[in-house]
């Protein structure tokens, strides 16, 4: 069976700073770059590598972006599953500090905009795992996305809301949870979406709103677990950071392939820990085929 990895590809600018400028201030980046990221293709990159079964379900608009990004999947060999004309795809600044810590401005184009149609084209049959980034659960896209997602059956959704977690609707996100995902967050959105004191709480105040398992990333200190009886926690890997984009989207693919390659859950999410120790390690959002394999060696056969 296949996973079925539903978001968006954004054309990335990639700009190095020592620190981000104050009001007013202008600065000078160290370098500069353009990659192609967004959370969807970060975590499905993380799939390919793994050599996981899965399909990129991201939308492709017309212009220049779009033209950019179909290439990149056609390159990666994903079929082009969403082609909608009436908009350009987004893009992304993506600024790094000396700390490798990230931020980003995002403008959204057509991956911002989902509609219920665009998913009457394609056969679910072979998927058993769905995951969904919280990006496209936003604005009107958070109502027709969280609708055809109540309409999947036998289809374990993992969903990722990621940075944008208090900006999505709360209609929206209490009929995702009552789909009982596998929720994947990091310690801050876990924080802020239950207002709780600790991650102890925290995860216990998901779990009772997903009845299923929570993952709460914790960066350098690993990643705390919750199956509904214990708070589990698997520690991370030392990691040199260059930046900390993908990170989480690595993560969480992570995750997933090691299920899906029958990896019981503490072995998938120590796997997970040492892929996303090895991304902050590489500039940009994802490892190609042969950085994946030479910094994994052969952990994930």
């Amino acid at each position: 069976m296949k996973t079925l990895v539903i978001g968006a590809a954004m054309f990335e600018m990639l700009m190095k700073l020592e620190a981000l400028p104050k009001t007013g201030e202008d600065v000078l980046c160290s370098e500069s770059g353009i990659i192609i990221g967004g959370c969807a293709y970060n975590a499905a990159s993380t799939l390919r590598n793994m050599g996981c079964a899965h399909d990129l379900c991201v939308p492709i608009g017309r212009g220049p972006y779009s033209e950019i990004i179909a290439a990149e999947l056609e390159r990666c060999g994903y079929d082009i599953l969403i082609r909608d004309d009436s908009q350009d795809n987004g893009w992304c600044l993506d600024l790094v500090e000396a700390s490798g810590e990230r931020t980003f401005i995002t403008s959204q184009g057509i991956e911002g905009t989902f509609r219920r149609k665009w998913f009457d084209s394609i056969d679910l049959t072979p998927y058993d795992r769905v995951y969904v980034a919280g990006y496209q659960v936003c604005n009107e896209s958070g109502k027709e996305m969280s609708q055809w997602l109540s309409e999947l059956s036998n289809k374990q959704i993992f969903f990722a809301p990621g940075p944008v977690i208090g900006q999505i609707a709360p209609e929206v996100k209490e009929q995702i949870y009552s789909l009982h995902p596998v929720l994947h967050l990091n310690e801050k959105e876990a924080l802020e979406e239950t207002k709780a004191e600790d991650i102890q709480e925290a995860v216990q105040i998901l779990y009772g709103r997903t009845k299923n398992l929570v993952i709460v990333t914790l960066g350098a200190e690993g990643t705390a677990y919750y199956d509904g009886e214990a708070m589990h926690k698997a520690l991370s890997e030392a990691a040199d950071v260059v930046d900390t984009i993908g990170a989480g989207d690595s993560h969480v693919g992570a995750v997933i392939g090691g299920l899906s390659k029958g990896y019981d859950l503490d072995k998938a999410i120590c796997f997970a820990n040492r892929v996303a120790a090895n991304i902050v390690g590489v500039q940009g959002p994802v490892m190609s085929k042969e950085q994946f394999d030479k910094k994994m060696g052969g952990w994930h056969e």
